[in-house]
């Protein structure tokens, strides 16, 4: 009797546990939900007319940066460059960066990476949560 008393003691955690992990993934989406609503109204002020325009002007501006460019000069720029000192100090570069990229610790990165995640979640719960109150 024992037994069967344990092992339902057991299943009503676990039903508990599932319930929790339930509301707190609701409560995330209503998070998110608020989040996009807020997002959504911040895009709703934007003046798509007027970005437009200075995406226009821009773009002149830089076609007459364009124009105003002397092929020939840069050609004879591009011809005096030393390729093979380039070469070997692209190689001193690519060298120091191995040397860093070797020092990196992922397993930190990672544990930093999923904690970050973690607490987003939570944010969203939280937000979820106030929503729904």
């Amino acid at each position: 009797m024992g037994e069967l008393k344990n092992i339902v003691t057991e299943q009503q955690d676990v039903l508990v546990r599932v319930k929790d992990a339930g509301r707190q993934v609701a409560m995330a989406g209503l998070g998110l939900i608020e989040v996009l609503k807020s997002e959504g109204e911040k895009l709703q002020a934007i003046d798509f007319n007027a970005k437009a325009e200075e995406l226009k002007a821009k773009a002149l501006e830089v076609k007459e940066k364009l124009v105003a460019i002397d092929v020939k000069a840069e050609a004879d720029k591009l011809q005096s460059v030393d390729v093979k000192a380039k070469t070997e100090e692209l190689k001193a570069k690519a060298l120091e960066l191995k040397g860093k990229l070797a020092s990196v610790d992922a397993k930190a990165e990672l544990d930093k990476l999923l904690a970050d995640v973690q607490k987003l979640f939570n944010e969203l719960v939280a937000k979820g949560e106030k929503r729904a109150a």
